[in-house]
């Protein structure tokens, strides 16, 4: 039994249905396949080759970075609900988050294996283990999107003189106001006290219950004003370790770009690509960074290469994700934890 246990928890219920996957690569395909035909390959080829390996190996390094600062934020917003998980825990579950979003739609799929392995690691609580993933998501996209947005307006007359530019830039403001409008709108109504669904039986009861356990995470996280500060810290931090990246990479083909802007396109990207409608983001992230660096004067040839030299970037960190996946276990003393936590 323990055997089996241990067998069912590493394959785990992520498995998209073959359908959806092969719909989404088939995007990934269709994207690749119109960007190729409009792109020279020989020159992308020698655009990579040319790159230099001291930049490529700090754009490495930075990629890296952020896994360590995104556990320990995770571990905070775990504490504010009474959660305790280790650091090699949380860190092992940042890296095999990374393998599950290179290979699965989307670019925040590995959030759901999070989830999985936080509702096994407290079982007692597992819907708000599960939530605190979900939130830690959510801080880390509100802070992005405030961060872009105030680069964006710092730098609008350069963005405004070109119009795709200057719309991506809109879009990103009203984004940004609608979230920041609609959380204390959201935070309200969930806050309000116990929710009832109609119906009878264990399942009835069990949805309760994890709804039940997701507001009293709701009204924590409500107060935890210090722990808010500083996981909105952190995010800060593991954003700026991104814009690290994109500058080594820019570094390493020697592109000739404001850094102001790749920072902002970025941006704009990282929401397009977070959308599962695509492998990993394969095609749409080449797409757009086409689309709109293209827009600044940036070569088809430039702006495929950058992308590809990101996704390859960031495919390390996902390798070495996938070797954690193989040999991770669910540490009993995590679950024990929250057991006791939970009587």
């Amino acid at each position: 039994m323990e055997r089996e246990g241990a067998s069912q928890g590493r394959r785990g219920p992520w498995r998209t249905s073959t359908w959806k996957w092969t719909a989404r690569a088939a995007v990934s395909a269709i994207l690749l396949g119109w960007i190729a035909t409009r792109v020279d390959w020989r020159q992308i080829g020698k655009l990579a080759a040319s790159a230099r390996p001291s930049w490529l190996g700090m754009a490495v390094l930075f990629a890296g970075l952020s896994t360590p600062i995104t556990s320990v934020r995770w571990r905070i917003l775990l504490q504010v609900l009474e959660l305790p998980l280790s650091f090699g825990q949380a860190l092992a579950l940042g890296f095999v988050g990374k393998f599950f979003n290179a290979i699965l739609p989307g670019s925040t799929s590995g959030d759901f294996v999070r989830i999985y392995y936080a509702t096994r690691a407290f079982p007692g609580k597992g819907a708000m283990a599960g939530f605190s993933v979900l939130y830690d998501r959510f801080l880390e996209g509100v802070v992005l999107l405030v961060l872009g947005s105030l680069l964006a307006a710092a730098f609008y007359p350069q963005l405004a003189a070109r119009a795709v530019l200057r719309n991506a830039a809109l879009a990103l403001f009203l984004l940004t106001l609608a979230t920041l409008a609609l959380v204390p709108i959201l935070l309200h109504y969930l806050a309000r006290g116990r929710l009832r669904l109609p119906g009878l039986g264990k399942t009835a009861a069990r949805f309760e219950k994890a709804l039940q356990e997701i507001l009293t995470a709701v009204q924590l996280y409500r107060k935890a004003a210090r722990a808010n500060s500083i996981a909105a810290g952190l995010s800060v931090l593991a954003h700026g370790s991104s814009a690290a990246l994109l500058w080594a990479l820019m570094q390493a083909l020697r592109l000739e770009l404001p850094f102001w802007l790749l920072v902002t396109t970025m941006v704009v990207v990282n929401v397009a690509v977070a959308l599962p409608v695509s492998i990993s983001g394969l095609g749409i992230r080449e797409g757009a960074l086409l689309y709109l660096l293209g827009s600044f004067g940036v070569s088809r040839e430039e702006a495929v290469a950058f992308s590809l030299l990101l996704f390859a970037v960031g495919l390390v960190w996902s390798l070495v994700g996938g070797i954690v996946y193989l040999y991770y276990r669910a540490n009993p003393a995590d679950a024990e934890c929250g057991r006791r936590h939970n009587r």
